[in-house]
């Protein structure tokens, strides 16, 4: 299915739930890209101005397999799925409160925490991806099944002091 076969017609949804999984999936594809994790090695040659040569080389886990990895080029968001997919916002809220729709939801939650979990690992300044968890814009604050924030404020603190930032009370 392509991303224009999830359609709407009179308030409800018209695709299978494995057509939603795949246009879900086909989102997340469609910004991001595998790499093959490499490093620069010294050839044992020197250039004309003396500087020593380096090459490429792939890294390589201890299984002798090159180590691959997800690297998104386009930071996933809600809204770039919703508009991949042609949806309005509350066209997909209203998929996912579908049963029948809960593993495309399940996958595209997964994704969306995985990236975040990534960002605060390998990036300098994580203060927007902090302030995305705690604050999460989707969910109103009075809602009692919004989730809880995934970092305690000792842990931010600790995140913020590592990168030199103020404190953030």
């Amino acid at each position: 299915m392509s991303r224009e076969g999830v359609y709407w017609v009179t308030g409800r949804a018209r695709c299978s739930p494995k057509a939603l999984l795949k246009s879900v999936d086909g989102y997340f594809l469609s910004i991001s890209r595998t790499v093959t994790a490499q490093e620069q090695v010294d050839c044992g040659e020197t250039d004309a101005a003396g500087k020593k040569v380096l090459s490429r080389k792939d890294i390589c886990n201890d299984l002798g397999e090159p180590i691959r990895y997800r690297e998104y080029v386009v930071p996933p968001t809600v809204w770039g799925l919703c508009e991949y997919l042609g949806l309005r916002r509350e066209e997909w809220d209203a998929l996912c409160s579908q049963p029948r729709y809960r593993e495309a939801a399940a996958l595209a939650e997964r994704r969306f925490r995985a990236w975040n979990q990534e960002a605060l690992l390998t990036r300098k300044d994580v203060r927007g991806i902090i302030y995305h968890l705690e604050h999460d814009p989707d969910v109103p604050p009075s809602a009692p099944e919004a989730p809880q924030p995934g970092l305690s404020l000792s842990a931010r603190r600790r995140i913020l002091e590592a990168m030199g930032a103020a404190d953030i009370s």
